[in-house]
């Protein structure tokens, strides 16, 4: 929706991003449409090719390794891997147990403190609420 640091990552960074929304999406169990709408947002943010995304999609029942996959992005990559897990874990309105966790392995590896996690936290609270808001006006 809006200009994108993603875009600045080589093609398999924002393939491997792709592949660590999956993850995130994937692992509480439960896939509900506003993830798969997100995810589906994030991957046309990233201008990942439209077969590429059918084979990332085909993931979400068989999701790639953790470890594999966070070993391909680099620390801003991490960062931004970060910033869109936390935007898609929130979208359904809470942030399960196994998010969080993984969350946090994120985090740890991309070298982000606690402060700047509830950093995080509390702007992807307002960015949600600021979209509501949007709603609100218009009466939608």
């Amino acid at each position: 929706m809006f200009p994108n640091s993603l875009n600045q990552l080589t093609l398999e960074e924002r393939k491997a991003h792709a592949e660590l929304m999956v993850i995130i999406a994937s692992i509480d169990g439960e896939l509900v449409q506003e993830e798969l709408m997100v995810l589906e947002s994030i991957m046309g943010n990233s201008m990942l090719h439209p077969e590429m995304r059918v084979d990332i999609r085909n993931r979400l029942t068989n999701p790639p390794e953790f470890e594999k996959t966070i070993g391909i992005l680099s620390e801003t990559g991490l960062k931004l891997a970060l910033r869109d897990g936390a935007l898609l874990s929130a979208v359904d309105g809470e942030y399960d147990k196994k998010e969080l966790r993984i969350l946090s392995a994120i985090a740890k590896h991309a070298g982000v403190d606690k402060e700047s996690m509830s950093k995080l936290f509390e702007w992807v609270e307002q960015v949600w609420n600021l979209y509501n808001n949007g709603e609100l006006i218009l009466s939608i």
